[in-house]
C-alpha cells in the first residue's frame, strides 16, 4: 500500500514500529546470490529483473559466489499504511550495523497484499536480524518513558524562547534522552540528558529565527496531568544565569507507539 501522510519523523517512526510489529517475518536460511539468466529463471528464483544486456534472478548460493546474502521475508497485513518503511528500515539497519540492504517487492492479494524481499551481506545476517528483532518489540510499559513522544508547550515564563508554536521530539534509550525542537521563535533547538524515572537532567542549545544561538541546562519532572496525561515541568537556567520555568504536555496524552 502507498500512502501519503504528514509527520513528525518521531511520529512516523512509532507508526513504522508498529507496521514492523504487525507484519509477519520470516528470516530464510542459507544463503542467496544474484546470477545472470541465459534462459528460463530456475524454479527455486525468488525473484527476476532485467537491464539493458538482459536478466538476473536472485536465487539460493551454491558454490563460491562473489556476493553471497541473507534475506528476509516481510508479508505485510492488508490495509496498513507501510509508506517509508524501506527508508526509514534501510536507514536504521545502516546506522546500528553499518550494513547496506536491497529491497525486492512484490504483491499476493490472498495473503494481504505487499511483501517485500530484504537483501544484505550473508556477513552482517546476524546484526541486521538481531536489529529488525529488537524494533519488533512491544513498546515500554514505563508511563515514564520519553522515546517517540511528541511535547506540546502549556506554560511559559518570561525568559523562555519557546511558545505554543514550539513542539519537542524525544527519544530515549536505554536512560539516555535526546530531543529536537522547533517553531515560533526557536529555529532549530537540540537537547540531551540523562532520566532517572520522573527525573531528567539536560543540557540544550538552539538557534532563533535571526540565527542567535543560545544555551542553557535544565531539570525536569514528569508528572500526570490529571486527566491520564503527561507533563514536563522545566526549571531551566540560561548560560548568562537567567531562570525561568516551563512545562511541556505530551501531544495526544500518551505516547505514539
Amino acid at each position: 500500500m502507498v500512502s501519503i501522510s504528514r509527520e513528525l519523523p518521531t511520529e512516523s517512526e512509532a507508526r513504522l514500529r508498529r507496521v514492523l510489529r504487525a507484519t509477519d517475518i520470516e528470516h530464510l536460511p542459507g544463503h542467496w546470490c544474484f546470477r545472470r539468466l541465459t534462459g528460463a529463471p530456475p524454479p527455486d528464483a525468488l525473484a527476476t529483473v532485467r537491464d539493458a544486456d538482459g536478466w538476473c534472478a536472485l536465487t539460493p548460493a551454491e558454490g563460491e559466489v562473489a556476493e553471497p546474502f541473507g534475506l528476509t521475508l516481510s508479508t505485510f497485513p492488508p490495509g496498513i499504511d507501510n509508506s517509508g518503511y524501506i527508508g526509514w528500515v534501510s536507514t536504521t539497519l545502516k546506522e546500528r550495523t553499518g550494513s547496506g540492504v536491497f529491497v525486492v517487492c512484490g504483491d499476493n492479494p490472498r495473503r494481504g497484499g505487499v511483501f517485500d524481499y530484504l537483501g544484505y551481506p550473508a556477513e552482517a545476517a546476524d546484526a541486521v536480524r538481531g536489529v529488525l528483532d529488537d524494533l519488533r518489540r512491544p513498546p515500554s510499559e514505563d508511563r515514564l518513558g520519553l522515546d517517540l513522544r511528541v511535547f506540546e508547550v502549556a506554560e511559559t515564563s518570561g525568559a523562555s524562547a519557546i511558545s505554543p508554536d514550539t513542539r519537542f521530539e524525544f527519544r530515549e534509550r536505554d536512560g539516555r534522552v535526546e530531543a529536537r525542537y522547533s517553531g515560533g521563535a526557536v529555529d532549530q533547538g537540540f537537547l540531551v540528558g540523562r532520566r532517572e524515572d520522573d527525573r531528567v537532567t539536560t543540557a540544550y542549545s538552539q538557534v532563533d529565527a535571526a540565527g542567535h544561538a543560545r544555551a542553557g541546562t535544565a531539570v525536569m519532572r514528569l508528572t500526570g496531568d490529571g486527566d491520564g496525561g503527561l507533563l514536563l515541568v522545566e526549571d531551566f537556567t540560561w548560560s548568562d544565569g537567567a531562570t525561568g520555568r516551563n512545562v511541556l504536555r505530551a501531544a495526544g496524552g500518551t505516547r505514539a507507539r
